[in-house]
Order: C-alpha cells, then structure tokens, then sequence
C-alpha cells in the first residue's frame, strides 16, 4: 500500500498517464516534462529531490515511469510509447536489472550518474511499495564490492542520499521525538544497508524534509536541531 505522504503524487501521475496515453503520438519527452511540472505546481507537489536540485523534473520522470510500468501496467500494452518519451528510463530500468543480478561486468562504462539514476528507479519503487527494500540495499551492496572505483563511489554516495531520504521522510511521520531518535536511526539504516559510506548530516535530512515534504522551520528545528538549512553544509 503506498505511504499516505505520497498518495497526492500517485494520483496526480496516475492523471497525467490517462491524458499522455490518449495524445503520446502527438508528444515529445519536453512537454511531458513541462507538464508534469505545471501540474506539480498547481497541486504544490515538490519532485523527490537530494541537496541538487538540477533536472529535478527530469529526474521525476523516473516517477512517472515507475507508475505507469507497475502502478497501471502499461508497459506491455504501449510499448512505442515508453520508447517514444521514455527512452532513458528504460535505459535506467536495464542498468537496474544488472545491479540487481550482479552483473556489473555488463556496465564497465557506465558513468555515476546513469548509475544514480538506475538506482533512483528502485528507490522510487521501494518509497511506493512496488518492490521491498533488500532490492536496493543489495544493489548498493553490489556497487560497493564491485572493486571499480566509480561504481563505489556512487554506491557510498546514493547510500547517503537514500538514508537522508528516509530519515527525512520518518520525520514527515512524526517518527522521531528528538536528535536522539534520529542519530539511533541514523547508524540503523547504516548496519541494515551493510557498506561503509559517510552518514548525512542533520542538515541533509532538513533540507529533504523542507523541500520534498514541507516540513515547518518549527518541527526541524525541534526534531533534527537545525535552525538554518544551508547547502555548503552537507
């Protein structure tokens, strides 16, 4: 069942679908984006971001994707229109694949950035329930044991994105009380996601928290003790 926090994002995609598959052959991958992003902002939905916001709207296609493959299963009914506004994505779906079976030797090449976006696809997966969690831990896993350094690199680096995303989204729950709370569950998703990599700061789960899930200056600062959300200092 998908988390209350993004029941309005589901049904405003899920819309969006519905008006793309009757028009798609009259589409390009631009004004899809461009309404996507009109209809987040009349419905005042933020795109799942990290401390980047660049081609966040590009990225939140990869949202879209996931909908419309598992949410409404439309993949196997339209293909051409997957291939026609959705090429890259389905890139990231094969790439996905690959981490997910440990045959990174079929990615030698491949940069940080198709790699975070592959992994992004099963995390968005994950935060909408359509797959359990253990999927993208062991691709991170993976990455991690693959002894190519780029693909280390990015598995400590989306480590430390997802685990200030999903502390940020507990505080979007009122899971935690106060730092405490948060630092415990902090070195939890750590010892459950099994690599080294650098803990976010407090800072980074604010700012995730304000700006994906518009948590209030008031609970921040209250729940994670910071009082001013600065991006030099993640």
């Amino acid at each position: 069942m998908v988390k209350e926090i993004y029941r309005d994002r589901v049904r405003v995609l899920t819309e969006l679908w519905a008006d793309v598959s009757r028009n798609w052959e009259t589409l390009d991958r631009e004004t899809l984006m461009d309404e996507l992003r009109r209809r987040y902002e009349e419905e005042k939905i933020r795109p799942l971001r990290g401390f980047k916001a660049e081609n966040i709207y590009e990225k939140e296609l990869i949202t879209f994707y996931v909908i419309g493959r598992d949410g409404l299963g439309l993949y196997d009914e339209t293909r051409e229109m997957f291939d026609k506004l959705l090429s890259p994505e389905l890139r990231y779906e094969e790439i996905a694949s690959k981490l997910s079976a440990n045959t990174l030797q079929e990615l030698v090449g491949v940069d940080g950035d198709t790699l975070s976006r592959a992994l992004r696809l099963i995390m968005v997966r994950v935060l909408l329930s359509f797959t359990g969690e253990e999927e993208l831990l062991k691709a991170l896993r993976n990455l991690d044991a693959s002894g190519n350094p780029e693909f280390t690199h990015t598995a400590k680096s989306f480590s430390r994105f997802y685990t200030a995303f999903k502390l940020a989204e507990n505080v979007s729950e009122g899971a935690f009380r106060d730092r405490l709370s948060v630092e415990a569950a902090k070195k939890a998703m750590a010892i459950s996601i099994g690599i080294s990599y650098p803990p976010p700061r407090n800072s980074y789960v604010a700012l995730i928290a304000s700006e994906v899930f518009k948590i209030s200056q008031r609970v921040i600062s209250r729940v994670l003790e910071v009082e001013e959300i600065d991006n030099k200092s993640f």
